[in-house]
């Protein structure tokens, strides 16, 4: 049996980069090619695997449902695999219905957990989401916040409980049953995109050269990515936003957030903000 790295963050928060980097480091910083739409490490909540896997219909279960059987899902594809799986995870580190992780520790092998400024990711949730400002804010302090819920029309993915942006933060950094994830802050990624692909090849056991990230971080520089979308498109953009790699900095939100939108962020994730190094 196998098991599983989670690439774990809440969203917009550079997991999609991130994943595109390891993709390119993995096969020694060849550019991603959007135009083959090819997977760049799946998702965890993909319906099709847990349909296909478990053999059942997950449009005829309830979302509780649905989630009690996803820890099933994640044993069985440990089970077949002969090496570690990596899985992009938006959902929030929690229990199901029966009182489970979601996430089984006993087929995890690692987490990476992404971060990025909540200010900036208000920002993005605006575009990405087709989202008014402050109903983004408003979202990042749901402690209900939940990604693909279910309704009338069966999604592409299974619902993904977020919980507040503070919450999904504490909620993987201080799992209790898993090994203490590596922390990958977005702005770090952006100040020296090769050393933080080294340092997360290297906590999922992976050989990696310098000269290799190096090739790997110019692959996938924001730039190139924005210019290959605009060729190709790009799979995972979501039909209410323009484009999906937008902008793409750290700091956005001071020219895009008014004061009184930044201090609501600051007063909702104050105390997270400042145990991950971002001053309010």
């Amino acid at each position: 049996m196998s098991g599983f790295h989670w690439l774990a963050s809440y969203p917009k928060s550079g997991n999609t980069w991130l994943r595109l980097g390891l993709f390119s480091l993995s096969r020694d910083g060849a550019t991603p090619d959007f135009a083959s739409h090819r997977t760049f490490i799946s998702i965890a909540s993909t319906r099709a695997a847990f349909d296909s896997r478990l053999d059942v219909e997950s449009s005829d279960l309830t979302d509780d449902e649905a989630a009690a059987l996803r820890p099933r899902l994640y044993e069985a594809e440990a089970q077949a695999a002969a090496n570690p799986l990596l899985r992009k995870v938006h959902d929030a580190w929690t229990l199901t219905a029966a009182g489970e992780p979601l996430f089984p520790p006993a087929v995890t092998l690692g987490t990476v957990y992404i971060v990025r400024d909540p200010r900036d990711v208000a920002v993005s949730l605006t575009h990405h989401m087709g989202m008014k400002q402050d109903e983004a804010i408003a979202f990042l302090a749901d402690p209900a916040a939940t990604l693909a819920r279910s309704g009338p029309r069966c999604k592409a993915q299974l619902p993904q409980r977020l919980l507040t942006w503070s919450a999904h933060v504490e909620s993987w950094l201080d799992a209790p049953e898993l090994p203490p994830p590596l922390l990958l802050r977005y702005e770090d990624m952006l100040d020296d995109a090769a050393a933080a692909l080294l340092r997360i090849a290297r906590h999922l056991g992976w050989e990696a050269t310098t000269e290799a990230a190096a090739k790997a971080a110019d692959a996938t520089r924001f730039e190139a990515l924005r210019a290959a979308e605009e060729r190709h498109g790009f799979r995972e953009r979501p039909a209410k936003a323009a484009r999906f790699f937008r902008r793409g900095v750290a700091g956005g939100w001071r020219d895009t957030l008014t004061a009184t939108q930044a201090a609501r962020i600051e007063r909702d994730h104050g105390t997270v903000m400042a145990r991950l190094g971002y001053a309010t």
